[in-house]
């Protein structure tokens, strides 16, 4: 009689258990997405604006990381180039805003801050701040004078919501980890002057 040895499992089997896993993980992290609304460009007192608007499809899990102490920075790039051919023409101007939410423990109330406004917004629903502050934003791109009658453009946005406050050590151990939070999310909006 042969004596029995347990049985382990085999390389394939943890492969495919890893893959399964790191799939099921995936397919939660992509649950939640950054919406954009009402992209438009215009101009206001001689400024090329972009206005819009971003809303957060899946509420409940940042709620719990800024419960747990992480503060979230939501991130907006805009370039504005010129179109021409396949490969696009020259940028012509490039924005930023970046606000950032944080839950306070005392107060049991969300805040954020929005660039070019003193006072934080605060409210104890996080849904409710967010539609107040995210619901309509704008990124003044500069002077409108830079287009150009009758040409083509094109208008990229980047939005991501990512830990605002990450230590340097955690971030050069983890250098795969870029600690977005809702991954980054990227728009165009062509349009003729």
């Amino acid at each position: 009689m042969h004596p029995t040895r347990p049985r382990v499992p085999s390389a394939a089997t943890f492969a495919v258990a890893l893959a399964t896993a790191i799939t099921l993980w995936a397919a939660t992290a992509q649950a939640q997405s950054l919406v954009l609304s009402n992209l438009v460009v215009d101009n206001q007192a001689g400024s090329l604006m972009a206005r819009f608007g971003v809303a957060v499809d899946g509420v409940a899990a940042i709620t719990e990381d800024l419960q747990n102490g992480v503060t979230l920075a939501l991130s907006c790039k805009a370039k504005l180039t010129k179109s021409k051919g396949l490969f696009g023409g020259p940028q012509l101007a490039e924005a930023q805003l970046v606000s950032r939410l944080r839950f306070d423990t005392l107060t049991k109330e969300y805040t954020l801050t929005l660039p070019g406004r003193e006072a934080p917004m605060k409210n104890p629903h996080l849904d409710e701040l967010l539609n107040a502050a995210w619901g309509a934003l704008a990124l003044d791109m500069g002077p409108w004078r830079v287009l150009e009658r009758g040409q083509d453009y094109t208008l990229a946005m980047e939005i991501k919501l990512s830990q605002a406050e990450m230590p340097n050590w955690f971030r050069r151990t983890l250098f795969c980890w870029a600690g977005d939070v809702i991954p980054s999310t990227s728009y165009q909006l062509q349009f003729k002057y």
